[in-house]
């Protein structure tokens, strides 16, 4: 029998289900239920994106063809085919200009401009200039960089303080980067020294201290001083986190942690941990265990997703819904789509209607076409101590 408050959900989906019959064909779209972030959740009205807040206003306007979540009060945005950095006020930090943006990074955004990468600051100056062929963000305060098909690295100044030598590199991690001489892996430090050998077929950065490493088609796990932790026995084993990583043998998945210990195995897949618990698939359904391996979620749901704030999307049927750490249904199964609970809401999508629910399962916003006017979209606001009482209504225009 379905608690109290998920009758309540169960009584406003059949609800909206009525409500989307009645309305029939319409001709402008919209879109919502995306994440909160900083606040803010993304909405599309007519083919362009803005912003609403938690208040339910139009925080920021529909007038970008394309926008990502925020992150430290600043979201990527285009429009046509260039690239700006705005701030929560939605006035732009980096000008529509470029090719292609990423977040800032030590202070520095990177930017594709004619076909070369750069970085800008957070003032819009151009630091380093477009003239690499590649490079990633900085991290440990060094830049990836290729020029002329090889690798090197870049302070945050432009300068060059590895040469340009290697075949392939990642981002400094842990102190150190993974790079690709003569078709072998091995790891520098950030005064571009070697420090352990390019003897390996492939290799991950070094996450807690270890790293899986590749030698004569199987994958093993080392430490910084280039001690066998785990023997090369392995499909393939992920970077450890929290003390575990998820490795493949033969066909089948499981868990082993950092002295090289298996914790569970004979699984179809392991997915890597989200806030101290796996997901993992058996007799082709979908369940969750703990860094132990003892299953605190029965293998029952066609798909799950990872845990955040404490909530998963779990699906039957092609019908979404959430479960909280111990595997008690929260959100019954019911919706056309849920997203990831994010500050303290998941959003859920049920026909043309969106819900923000709280982590008790109530409605916290509601958006919605007007049944009244067909080119408005009304965002409903709940107060926090009654699912049925608004605290204001928002009316947006289509146009």
């Amino acid at each position: 029998m379905l608690q109290e408050k998920n009758k309540t959900l169960f009584t406003i989906a059949l609800a909206m289900l009525v409500a989307a019959s009645a309305v029939g064909q319409v001709s402008k779209k919209f879109s919502a239920g995306f994440k909160y972030s900083d606040g803010f959740s993304k909405i599309m009205l007519n083919g362009k994106y803005g912003y609403i807040n938690k208040e339910g206003s139009l925080a920021i306007p529909c007038v970008f063809d394309y926008s990502n979540d925020f992150s430290n009060n600043q979201a990527i945005v285009r429009n046509g085919k260039k690239y700006a950095i705005i701030s929560s006020s939605g006035l732009p930090i980096v000008d529509f200009k470029y090719d292609y943006l990423e977040n800032f990074s030590n202070g520095l955004a990177l930017f594709k401009q004619n076909g070369k990468f750069g970085f800008v600051d957070q003032k819009g100056i151009e630091l380093v200039s477009p003239v690499y062929d590649f490079a990633t963000s900085f991290s440990e305060g060094l830049a990836l960089v290729e020029k002329n098909g090889k690798i090197g690295f870049i302070d945050n100044k432009g300068k060059v303080v590895i040469d340009f030598k290697y075949d392939f590199g990642s981002s400094f991690a842990e102190g150190l980067a993974l790079v690709k001489i003569n078709n072998k892996f091995g790891y520098i430090n950030s005064k571009g020294i070697t420090v352990i050998e390019p003897i390996y077929e492939s290799a991950t950065a070094f996450s807690e201290g270890l790293a899986s490493v590749k030698l004569n088609g199987k994958f093993g796990i080392i430490n910084k001083k280039v001690k066998s932790i785990v023997d090369f026995e392995y499909t393939n084993i992920t970077p450890f986190k929290n003390g575990l990583a998820v490795f493949e043998k033969d066909g089948n998945f499981g868990l082993i942690d950092n002295k090289g210990n298996i914790t569970a195995q004979n699984f179809q897949y392991v997915e890597e941990s989200s806030e101290g618990l796996f997901g993992f698939k058996k007799f082709g359904l979908w369940g969750f265990m703990d860094v132990k391996g003892e299953t605190i979620v029965e293998p029952i749901f066609e798909n799950i997703r990872a845990f955040s704030n404490g909530m998963a999307v779990v699906s039957v049927n092609k019908k979404f819904g959430y479960i909280d750490q111990k595997g008690k249904l929260i959100v019954p199964i019911i919706f056309d789509n849920a997203i990831d609970y994010s500050e303290g809401l998941g959003a859920v999508k049920y026909r043309d209607t969106y819900l923000f629910l709280d982590q008790n399962a109530r409605e916290r916003i509601e958006i919605s076409r007007s049944l009244n006017n067909q080119d408005k979209i009304m965002v409903k606001v709940l107060d926090e101590d009654s699912a049925k009482k608004d605290a204001f209504i928002t009316s947006i225009d289509l146009d």
